[in-house]
């Protein structure tokens, strides 16, 4: 990215990947009308909250999209990168040609902040549509003596897996704090799926966890529940300062929710963050205009799957987290326009057809 300005890179986004749509039936990939679109599409894991969402989408594409015209068959599928930063290099190789991903680390990218600034990497994809909203909050192992996050420091902390854009957000507000550095010698870098392990013999004592649209909280973090006992943490005034002092983000008093234990508090502070569906350029117009389409009208079926999926039965909720400075993927625009929702502020994107 340093070779041209920022915006001649956001005109030329999505122009890397075309090698990773895959045509079959004879089709191009691309949504012509005739045989089938298989689309490849990066998630985390399949329990966290992105990656359930998609493998519910997935479920609906499925079941509706042999029935779209001009589209054709739409193939939706979900694959395991083990975290944003990652889906975004892989989407960059050309083995994706969509992803989840939190708006923070997509904006990371862009700003070649970290994980990004000593790898940039040369484009990311269109924006498409939302996802849900994160609740990030601090909770802390029962008899531990954390009360607040000034605590933490000495304390075996747990800030999500070193791979995902959320490992990289909490660490960029802890450093904004001023606490980073204090934290990082206790820190404890662990996968989603051995945390409540973890935490059971004793090697973490603290963890940043997270809440879904004021729903349910992940699947890897119903187990930690599960089999731990808990409570929140409170923010203290410089963590505070660190959240408000991080894009992307603020702080939030919010009613602690998901839990399955009295954490010890009806309200805990925590730092929203929020997810959305981005499409590559590899995605026809009318492949777009389809997916979008599809969650407008099946978001009761897609929530069954994760009840924390934004109600897109109002396709104005579909575009209320954009970003600024990145185009929206044509056929997402079209739909919404034709919705009647107003996106005049963003850009529509350009795709080869």
């Amino acid at each position: 990215m340093a070779r041209s300005t920022r915006r001649q890179w956001l005109k030329a986004t999505g122009a890397i990947g075309a090698a990773g749509l895959t045509g079959l039936a004879g089709c191009s990939g691309g949504g012509s009308g005739s045989g089938a679109t298989s689309i490849g599409v990066g998630i985390p894991s399949a329990s966290t909250t992105t990656g359930q969402a998609s493998n519910a989408f997935q479920r609906v594409v499925k079941d509706v999209s042999p029935d779209t015209e001009p589209a054709g068959t739409i193939q939706w599928n979900s694959q395991e990168t083990g975290g944003d930063p990652p889906s975004i290099r892989q989407y960059n190789q050309g083995n994706l040609q969509a992803l989840t991903s939190g708006n923070f680390i997509i904006a990371s990218a862009m700003q070649e902040k970290p994980p990004f600034q000593q790898r940039p990497v040369d484009e990311v994809p269109f924006q498409a549509f939302k996802i849900a909203s994160l609740h990030l909050h601090v909770v802390a192992v029962d008899g531990s003596g954390i009360e607040t996050t000034d605590d933490l420091v000495g304390k075996k902390f747990w800030p999500l897996p070193p791979s995902w854009g959320l490992r990289q957000q909490v660490e960029t507000i802890f450093k904004n704090a001023g606490m980073w550095e204090d934290l990082e010698p206790n820190v404890v870098d662990a996968d989603t799926g051995d945390v409540a392990g973890a935490i059971e013999e004793n090697r973490v004592d603290a963890l940043v966890a997270y809440g879904s649209g004021f729903e349910n909280l992940p699947g890897w973090a119903t187990e930690v529940d599960a089999r731990s006992d808990l409570h929140v943490v409170q923010v203290g005034d410089k963590l505070k300062q660190g959240i408000e002092q991080t894009r992307g983000t603020n702080f939030k008093e919010i009613e602690v929710y998901g839990w399955n234990q009295d954490m010890g508090s009806k309200t805990v502070g925590s730092f929203p963050s929020d997810f959305q569906f981005f499409f590559g350029r590899d995605i026809s117009r009318d492949v777009g205009y389809e997916l979008a389409k599809i969650s407008h009208e099946n978001v009761e079926a897609i929530q069954n799957g994760q009840p924390a999926y934004a109600d897109h039965s109002d396709p104005a909720a579909m575009a209320e987290v954009y970003l600024d400075g990145l185009p929206v993927h044509p056929g997402v625009y079209d739909f919404l326009e034709d919705q009647g929702v107003d996106v005049g502020d963003y850009e529509r994107g350009t795709v080869q057809e």
